[in-house]
C-alpha cells in the first residue's frame, strides 16, 4: 500500500508542476472548466507523460521491493513476478487516474496558464526537463523513502508520548511501524 501511494505521488509530481495562487475574483476558477481548458489540460498531461514512464514505474517498484523486508524474504521468481505485476497494473491505471484529474487541473489553471505550460513543455527545453525528471524520479523516490524510517520512529515516539506506553511498547511499536513482524507474548 505504501508503495502504491508513493508511486502515484511520484507519477503526479511529473504532472503537477506548480499550484496556481488562489484568486477569488477569477470566476473561471470557481466554475466548471471550459471545453478549451479541458482540451488544453489533456495536451499538457500528454506532454508530461513521457515514453519512459512505464520504465520509471518499474524502477520505482523494484526500488520499493528492495527496501521492503517482507519482499526480501520471497523467492526471487515470486519477487520478480510481484514487481512486474505491480508495475504493469500501476502503469495501466495511470491513464484512468489522469483522466479523473484533468477536470481538476483544468479548473486550477486559466487557459493562458495552460497555453504557457504547453508552449514550454512542447519546446526543446521542456522536453529535456521532462526526460530528466523521468530519469531522476526513481532515485528521488528512493531518497524520499530513505527518511521514512525516521518518520515512523518519531511517530511511534509521539504516539507513546500522547497515549502512554508501558515499558517495551515503544520499541515494539517502532518495530511494527518499520514493517518488522513482532510477536507479542500472550497474543493470539
Amino acid at each position: 500500500m505504501r508503495f502504491l501511494v508513493v508511486c502515484l505521488t511520484a507519477a503526479m509530481a511529473g504532472v503537477v508542476v506548480s499550484a496556481p495562487a488562489a484568486r477569488a475574483q477569477d470566476t473561471q476558477q470557481a466554475t466548471a472548466p471550459s471545453a478549451r481548458q479541458l482540451a488544453l489540460t489533456r495536451r499538457y498531461v500528454e506532454l508530461m507523460m513521457s515514453d519512459q514512464f512505464e520504465d520509471v514505474i518499474r524502477a520505482m517498484v523494484a526500488g520499493e521491493a528492495a527496501l521492503d523486508r517482507e519482499a526480501q524474504t520471497l523467492p526471487e521468481e515470486d519477487r520478480r513476478f510481484l514487481i512486474d505485476l505491480t508495475a504493469e497494473l500501476t502503469a495501466d491505471m495511470i491513464p484512468q487516474m489522469l483522466e479523473e484529474m484533468i477536470p481538476i487541473y483544468a479548473r486550477a489553471y486559466t487557459e493562458a496558464e495552460l497555453e504557457a505550460l504547453i508552449a514550454f513543455y512542447d519546446s526543446e527545453m521542456g522536453r529535456s526537463i521532462i526526460a530528466k525528471t523521468m530519469e531522476a524520479m526513481p532515485a528521488a523516490n528512493q531518497a524520499a523513502m530513505s527518511v521514512l524510517p525516521q518518520l515512523m520512529e518519531k511517530m511511534a515516539a509521539r504516539l507513546c508520548q500522547h497515549y502512554g506506553c508501558a515499558p517495551g511498547e515503544l520499541e515494539t511499536l517502532q518495530r511494527q511501524m518499520r514493517g518488522e513482524v513482532v510477536v507479542v507474548p500472550g497474543a493470539k
